[in-house]
């Protein structure tokens, strides 16, 4: 058991306010929420969470911009990162969809299915590897798909996964308490 005595008016005073700001926490918690957003940010920009690095794509879409980056094509799910606090809370999160497969990994099961493919054929007659728009296209080809599964990896964009925060969060989260509690800028 451990016993402290507190003497004299200066730490009854210190007391008193570390245990007015224990029951009124919201001012760190924005500051807190607004610490998650930043480590986020930070996790889309170098391409890496939590587990590590992202694992690469097998195949990299053709993107709008120079630097083809993982989970950024259209930003979409970048741009709709939202932070929330409350009272004794603070929370980063998104509402997209396809943001738990990109979290957590997981499989998709994709049905069989025929579809048009469309080319563009040269004047030689060969036919290009790639696949166009139909509006460019001068050959067209059914095929068909049979049922498969698409196995997506973890690429985890916010600051915790597998139960644990990512390195440097807690002690920043820390830090930030700390500075709160002893009423001191942070």
């Amino acid at each position: 058991m451990i016993t402290v005595k507190v003497t004299g008016d200066g730490g009854r005073t210190a007391l008193a306010g570390i245990s007015a700001r224990m029951n009124h926490p919201a001012p760190v918690m924005i500051k807190i929420a607004e610490l998650l957003d930043d480590r986020v940010e930070e996790n889309f920009a170098n391409s890496e969470g939590p587990l590590g690095k992202w694992p690469d794509l097998k195949r990299m879409r053709k993107t709008r911009g120079a630097n083809p980056q993982i989970l950024v094509d259209t930003s979409r799910l970048k741009n709709s990162i939202t932070t929330r606090h409350g009272d004794n809370t603070a929370e980063v999160g998104t509402n997209v969809v396809y943001a738990a497969i990109h979290q957590f990994g997981g499989g998709i099961d994709m049905p069989a299915r025929s579809q048009r493919a469309y080319f563009r054929q040269d004047r030689t007659g060969s036919v290009g590897r790639l696949f166009v728009r139909k509006a460019a296209s001068n050959f067209a080809q059914w095929y068909s798909r049979g049922a498969h599964m698409i196995t997506i990896p973890p690429r985890p964009f916010l600051p915790f996964a597998a139960g644990k925060l990512q390195d440097g969060v807690e002690a920043d989260i820390l830090h930030e308490l700390a500075g709160f509690l002893l009423d001191k800028p942070v």
